[in-house]
């Protein structure tokens, strides 16, 4: 939800606070690398003090920075928000993953309990996305980031009423694990540059799908809300219908399959965005993306963590979050960049264009450039920019097909 709802929320942050594509970027990525940074010792934490007490101060350092961010009057204040709740959400992600790896032994418990968690996290997402809509078009975007404060005070409620809950005895996971191990498990390496590739792919598309919805086609939060769930509903079922389909199908054919329905998506999401905008093609190519994202979701995690022994999962499970989250750093940052190059070199020529202008028009502003007259050609350089941002998410889609390949021979010798 901190992610789709802060995607949601965007545009109205830019139009308050008057910000370039630069600065909107790292109003996710604040949060996001905060998280990235801190998973890794938290995950190491956990594995000598078990899930817990992260838990619960996470939590707690989660719903205060969502505070400040709701509450923030400038750039810096929201970014510093958005950096803590990164912080709480590394204490808080570094518990479950690893909780769940300790707490099944069956490969088939196993399979269906990393299918409930892909599909917690569709719940999220789509729950993110819906609710932020409504919320940014009634209340504006600050009550979009106050989404998930409720629900993180509802989750900590449930634990601390709850005695058994995240207790996982951690005795037998106190001897040092080396990241080298790590490094050096072929299954769990492919199965991150899996996560790295689909996340990238994916979470660009939160971003950017409702950037170009409201930038070109003029949609309100809410109605782009409403339509953002026909990416994230498939989302939702996928993990746990795939997590059925690997016990009759070989994991590298769901895999490719997976990679192979977002290449389709992404392909009908460029011919829906050529010229006038086709909403019936919008719509497939998100359905499309979604189901493809939806049935990788989980099927990583499980073939990263199985890959490793007991005593390396919440090491492991901090690594593996460590690179989900670089996939949504390199999502705000690839597409945009190409967004940016190809709007500079459309319009820089132009007398009285800055850098920043050129930013801000690369964030879906045209309003800036209407007293010079280039209204129609600043958005033609965007949706132009759009088409190529599509195809270097291609370019990561075809690449993801080449690692499931090389998946099948790694898997058959996992260390």
């Amino acid at each position: 939800m901190t992610i789709t709802a802060a995607s949601i929320a965007l545009a109205g942050v830019q139009s308050e606070l008057q910000l370039g594509i630069d600065q909107l970027q790292w109003v996710l990525n604040s949060f996001i690398v905060s998280y990235a940074l801190l998973l890794l010792p938290f995950g190491a934490w956990s594995d000598r003090r078990g899930q817990r007490p992260l838990f619960v101060w996470g939590a707690v350092v989660f719903v205060i920075g969502a505070a400040v961010a709701v509450l923030a009057r400038d750039v810096t204040s929201l970014m510093a928000g958005r950096a803590l709740q990164g912080v709480g959400a590394a204490l808080l992600t570094a518990t479950a993953p690893a909780a769940l790896t300790l707490a099944f032994s069956k490969e088939a418990d196993r399979k269906r309990a990393f299918g409930y968690l892909g599909s917690s996290g569709g719940i999220g997402l789509a729950l993110g996305a819906l609710l932020a809509g409504a919320a940014s078009s009634r209340f504006g975007w600050r009550a979009a980031l106050a989404l998930p404060i409720p629900v993180m005070i509802a989750a900590l409620a449930v634990v601390c009423c709850s005695p058994g809950a995240l207790v996982v005895h951690a005795k037998s996971q106190r001897a040092h694990v080396p990241m080298r191990a790590l490094l050096e498990n072929r299954s769990f390496m492919l199965s991150c540059l899996l996560c790295l590739l689909f996340t990238t792919v994916w979470v660009a598309l939160f971003i950017y799908a409702p950037l170009h919805m409201q930038a070109v086609d003029g949609l309100d939060p809410r109605s782009v809300g409403a339509l953002m769930l026909a990416l994230l509903l498939p989302a939702l079922v996928m993990p746990v219908v795939v997590s059925r389909l690997v016990l009759v199908f070989k994991i590298s054919a769901v895999l490719i399959g997976g990679f192979l329905t977002i290449a389709a998506g992404l392909w009908c999401m460029h011919v829906a965005w050529s010229g006038a905008t086709s909403r019936a093609i919008e719509l497939a190519a998100l359905v499309l993306c979604g189901s493809g994202a939806g049935a990788l979701y989980g099927l990583v995690d499980y073939i990263g963590l199985t890959a490793v022994p007991a005593e390396q999962a919440g090491l492991a499970s901090g690594a593996f979050n460590v690179v989900r989250l670089l996939g949504d750093i390199l999502a705000a940052i690839i597409p945009g960049a190409v967004v940016l190059h190809v709007v500079r070199s459309a319009l820089a020529s132009h007398v009285g264009i800055t850098g920043e202008t050129l930013s801000q028009i690369a964030a879906g502003d045209f309003v800036v450039v209407e007293h010079l007259g280039l209204t129609v050609q600043a958005r033609a350089a965007f949706v132009d920019g759009m088409q190529w941002a599509i195809g270097a998410l291609l370019a990561l889609t075809a690449l993801g097909v080449m690692v499931s390949l090389k998946g099948r021979e790694a898997r058959a010798s996992p260390h």
